[in-house]
């Protein structure tokens, strides 16, 4: 929905020097328009590889060739939940789309003599929170079966939490990722504002709330990485 303002921030990323952007919910109907930003002369260094997994549930690596040297890509598929959670019971149309397959994208790169792993997850939201640990887990487990000298994992964990849980949550991620994991931003207060949900999520009272101060954020993203 946001379409314009979305490749506006992925250009200023590129332009700050960013050598790796990884994204999540990249849907398919995106993806031309991903392509067309990377055809730009200015850009012809950048190559992107995609995951698909359903409504809401894409990813995608964008990366800097000149700096990383992709060897190869695998797509992980995370656990579907045994139970839904009670934000999924909420009759909002367009949440039933949803049909909680989630994936992450890993990208093994060479830079300078060392391999490094790169992740773009999407964690679900449906199945509650031990549901989200318990994707984190399986995916932790699937990377580190293949050796690699640097992990860098990024992406949505979908930690939906009242402000006052919110370090509970990210307690919990640093937990089940483990001491070996730094997180790159543990005092980030919030990467997530309600007042730019795409209308058709059935939500359209939220921007009216926000305009009159009222402000529904939440920490969604996060980067932890290995040996760094």
């Amino acid at each position: 929905y946001h379409r314009e303002l979305v490749l506006k921030n992925i250009r200023f990323l590129m332009d700050e020097g960013a050598d790796v952007i990884c994204l999540q919910e990249a849907e398919v109907r995106f993806k031309g328009a991903l392509r067309k930003l990377l055809g730009q002369k200015e850009l012809a260094g950048w190559e992107m590889r995609s995951g698909h997994a359903g409504f809401g549930g894409n990813v995608a690596i964008l990366w800097k060739t000149e700096r990383l040297q992709l060897l190869r890509t695998q797509l992980v598929r995370l656990p579907k939940p045994l139970i839904p959670s009670t934000l999924q019971r909420i009759q909002v149309r367009r949440l039933k789309k949803f049909d909680a397959n989630r994936v992450a994208l890993v990208g093994m790169f060479e830079s300078g003599g060392q391999t490094i792993q790169i992740t773009s997850a999407h964690i679900a939201w449906e199945g509650g929170s031990r549901h989200r640990m318990r994707q984190l887990q399986y995916l932790r487990e699937a990377l580190e079966e293949e050796a690699a000298d640097m992990r860098i994992v990024a992406g949505d964990f979908n930690t939906l939490a009242p402000r006052a849980l919110r370090h509970v949550h990210e307690r919990r991620v640093q937990q089940i990722l483990g001491k070996h994991y730094i997180n790159a931003l543990p005092r980030l207060s919030w990467s997530y504002d309600t007042s730019h949900a795409d209308p058709s999520d059935g939500l359209g009272f939220l921007p009216k709330l926000h305009r009159a101060g009222v402000r529904f954020r939440a920490r969604l993203d996060y980067i932890f990485a290995t040996n760094v």
